[in-house]
């Protein structure tokens, strides 16, 4: 087998859920440290570092995760390294951060600078044109995680949620979940609260006033992410099981190098793409073949350019490009070609081993008698097989198979045969 290259993968940071709106004055020295490992490439520990200090309430800190998160190049990092690690662009967490920092309350802090005025600035600005390139369900999960990072806070953060309910700033309109948050926040002393409870309760239906009430009985605050969210741990574990079928998938494709011009011409004939004779050599007639097979894969697609199509067209197969070919080929019921369909699967080349269909296409091609899938699911039978779907050793299947490949004619079958010890084999034959 050989080796193949691993892919990393590199997925998004879990969206924050927890808001702590601490009367603590926010340090320059938090947020440039952040743009400092930005500017080094390390942007998973920059990204670290802004959001412990956009929880404490920095709103330059959330301003610059709404700029990473949407693809926006930093304007104080321009000549930033190279990463070390890539950040795919995360529309529901650009949106989350950008909220957070346009609907920022500087009421709670000394006065703010004109630096933290223009991230709350800049943050709104960057609203519509985020949303604009999502949709719907997407912002209906930032606004969900918006108003779960509110509920998530203090009081005065149920209050400013109730507000932003009230006005649809934010989150969508909701006159019965202004008033929930807003009999939420007085229930805990927020002054402001009470008043804005009087205000609004006058402008809305019975109905209304009914369902928010009832929302205040059920309500819970939101778990923390420890209880909710995955853990570090969980989130490694899983990147490596990716990178581990990362890997496992690019030795299975390499693999398919190994499958013989001769077996692909005969696919290229069942399928009616060639009508030459099959030389086992890779000649133009053969290219011209592939090249038309290659077009069938995607006439179809009409997201693709003509351009890219033309690319497409190569006349050498890709891995990929030869698994569906055979897999074409086996369902259109041409026995070599669920032959080695079903061999694919046995030995996972070019997909993930799985032992019943690795049965069925063998069990399909030896219906038609051909000997060598005959004796493949001899062998299988005898040896049973690994990875999902797991065929269990079962000599009397595996006796039949090998003795119906003897009888059509193929040698090794023989050998297979009599090296099967038990004596069942004997009744079969």
């Amino acid at each position: 087998m050989l080796f193949g290259k691993a892919r990393r993968l590199v997925g998004g940071m879990a969206a924050a859920s927890v808001l702590a709106l601490a009367a603590v004055s926010p340090s320059y020295a938090t947020y440039e440290a952040g743009l400092e490992a930005y500017k080094n490439g390390q942007y998973s520990q920059a990204l670290d570092i802004w959001r412990r200090f956009a929880f404490a309430g920095d709103i330059r800190s959330k301003k610059i995760l709404g700029d990473v998160y949407s693809g926006k190049p930093l304007e104080a990092a321009r000549n930033a390294a190279a990463p070390l690690e890539e950040l795919p662009v995360d529309n529901v967490q650009s949106l989350l951060w950008y909220t957070l920092a346009a609907y920022h309350d500087f009421s709670a802090y000394q006065l703010p600078t004109a630096d933290e005025v223009n991230a709350q600035i800049l943050a709104e600005a960057r609203l519509t044109d985020i949303r604009f390139r999502m949709s719907s369900s997407d912002v209906t999960k930032a606004e969900n995680l918006v108003a779960q990072t509110f509920e998530a806070g203090s009081p005065y953060d149920i209050y400013r949620l109730g507000e932003m309910y009230q006005k649809g700033a934010g989150v969508d309109k909701s006159n019965s979940k202004a008033l929930q948050m807003y009999a939420l926040a007085k229930e805990r002393g927020v002054g402001e609260a009470s008043a804005a409870y009087e205000f609004l309760e006058p402008l809305m239906t019975s109905n209304e006033i009914k369902l928010a009430k009832e929302s205040v009985e059920d309500w819970q605050p939101p778990l923390p992410p420890e209880h909710t969210g995955k853990t570090r741990q969980q989130e490694e574990l899983e990147r490596l099981k990716r990178e581990l079928e990362e890997i496992r998938m690019a030795d299975a494709l390499e693999a398919v190098s190994d499958i013989d011009v001769e077996l692909v011409q005969r696919a290229l004939n069942a399928l009616g793409f060639r009508a030459g004779t099959v030389d086992n050599k890779l000649g133009p007639s053969t290219r011209d073949a592939i090249r038309r097979f290659q077009y069938s894969q995607v006439a179809r697609d009409y997201e693709m350019t003509p351009e890219e199509k033309d690319a497409v067209v190569t006349g050498v197969l890709t891995p990929r490009q030869t698994v569906d070919l055979f897999a074409d080929a086996a369902k259109a019921k041409h026995p070599m070609s669920q032959y080695v369909y079903g061999i694919m699967f046995v030995r996972g080349i070019g997909v993930e081993q799985d032992g019943q269909q690795a049965v069925k296409w063998l069990s399909d091609a030896a219906n038609q008698n051909l000997a060598i899938a005959h004796y493949a699911l001899g062998v299988v039978f005898r040896d049973g097989t690994t990875g999902l779907n797991e065929v269990a050793p079962d000599e009397r299947q595996s006796a039949f198979h090998l003795a119906r490949a003897s009888a059509l004619g193929y040698r090794p079958a023989n050998d297979a045969l009599r090296r099967l010890s038990f004596e069942s084999t004997r009744d079969i034959q």
